[in-house]
């Protein structure tokens, strides 16, 4: 293999590990593998990987922990720290830097949460257990929602993207406040004193313009530790982390954004994927009609395939009508409602809230995180073919069917007179 071909083929492979539609992809085909494993003679085989124990020993302290936990815990609180990341950029440099662009993705993201909460809490009134799960169709897997929008490519604007980027930006705040408020097991205050210095240290890093990122490693890991022992979820310390990171280097090169470019290629093809796979194994047979029928799963499917684009149209609605922000360049109404089916694509996301909110409990057999999967898997196909087919209808038609029938008729024409 000559030196010009290895330039290409590595040119490629980079070019594909870094396609925003990658990720998505990938955890598509993990997903189906996670499902055909434990629904296979070789379930026993994918639940004792997860199971498996690991961890480590310090003096008196011990962290100990399946498989399951160091991916839902853990590598899950780096994927939140990315978020961070891209959230300080976001708002310092980047699109919602101004004012005018933070309205819309703000109020369409409110409309995405409220309205799914409500339409779970009517399927569920009166079941306090059942209520628990409130915040599972409220979330938005940017990473699947946003690799069917670009499988699109040019047929549909490229203003959707920023549209639901910036969504899905302020989508993930609300999730961060609802996990730090509502799912908050009872808390250390001997750990939480801990946090508190970890903070105090990110701090002084920031303040006195410390560019090492080893140090940042260092005491986001301490706080991760003191985080995940307080009771409230070790996630959050991903986002406290990145907001401590100066966004430039003393020489004025970017320090957020070089991190977050590190680190997005890792977390879209192996962080999020693994998520799904550890997730994703769900035991069809204890799956009855009666469980799958019953609030909690009627209430998320609901919620994410009806109440995500309902909530988020109607709210941006409102917003363009009241003056508050203007279309996507380039777009239509017919294309932002597309967007919002999509946003009903809450896969991982939603799984994560679906843990915290039962974890340990199967009163619902898997029937909660099968309706995940089928309400994202509608909400995708939706999504897809509503934007690649009908939100441009008349242009669709004019160049599908009219064109074709008209130069059919040309032609028979021709060899008439001919």
């Amino acid at each position: 293999m000559d030196r010009t071909t290895r330039y290409k083929i590595r040119n490629n492979l980079n070019y594909i590990l870094h396609h925003d539609a990658t990720g998505g992809i990938i955890m598509i085909a993990l997903t189906i593998i996670a499902l055909v494993y434990q629904n296979s003679p070789y379930a026993f085989n994918y639940r004792k990987i997860l199971e498996v124990k690991a961890g480590f020993v310090f003096g008196d302290y011990s962290l100990i922990k399946p498989i399951l936990l160091w991916i839902n815990d853990g590598l899950i609180s780096l994927f939140f720290f990315s978020i961070g990341l891209e959230l300080k950029h976001e708002f310092i440099e980047g699109h919602l830097s101004k004012p005018k662009n933070i309205a819309l993705p703000a109020m369409a993201a409110l409309g995405g949460i409220l309205m799914p909460s409500l339409i779970f809490f009517l399927c569920n009134i009166g079941d306090d257990f059942a209520l628990k799960g409130w915040a599972i169709p409220t979330a938005t897997d940017t990473a699947f929602s946003l690799a069917i929008l670009l499988f699109l490519g040019n047929k549909v604007p490229s203003s959707l993207k920023i549209f639901l980027l910036s969504l899905a930006i302020f989508d993930d705040i609300g999730a961060i406040v609802i996990i730090a408020i509502f799912y908050t097991a009872k808390l250390s205050v001997l750990a939480l004193c801990f946090a508190v210095l970890s903070i105090i240290g990110l701090l002084c890093l920031n303040s006195f313009g410390v560019n090492r990122k080893s140090l940042y490693f260092i005491f986001g890991s301490l706080l991760w530790l003191s985080i995940l022992k307080s009771g409230v979820h070790a996630t959050l310390a991903g986002i406290i982390t990145a907001f401590f990171i100066p966004l430039k280097k003393h020489d004025g090169s970017p320090l957020v954004m070089e991190i977050y470019d590190s680190c997005k290629v890792w977390i879209a093809i192996i962080i999020l994927p693994l998520f799904a796979f550890a997730n994703a194994g769900i035991d069809l047979s204890g799956i009855t009609v009666n469980k799958l029928f019953s609030g909690v799963p009627v209430g998320i499917f609901l919620g994410l395939f009806l109440g995500k684009q309902i909530g988020v149209f109607l709210m941006s609605y409102i917003c363009v009508k009241a003056g508050l922000s203007q279309m996507p360049e380039q777009a239509t109404w017919k294309h932002i409602y597309g967007v919002c089916i999509l946003t009903g694509v809450g896969f991982t996301m939603s799984m994560f809230v679906d843990g915290l909110a039962y974890w340990g409990s199967s009163v619902f057999a898997y029937a909660d995180s099968f309706a995940i999967i089928l309400a994202s898997v509608f909400s995708g196909i939706t999504g897809y073919i509503y934007l690649r087919y009908f939100a441009d209808k008349q242009s669709y038609i004019f160049q599908n069917l009219i064109i074709p029938k008209i130069k059919t008729l040309k032609e028979t024409g021709k060899k008439l007179r001919g």
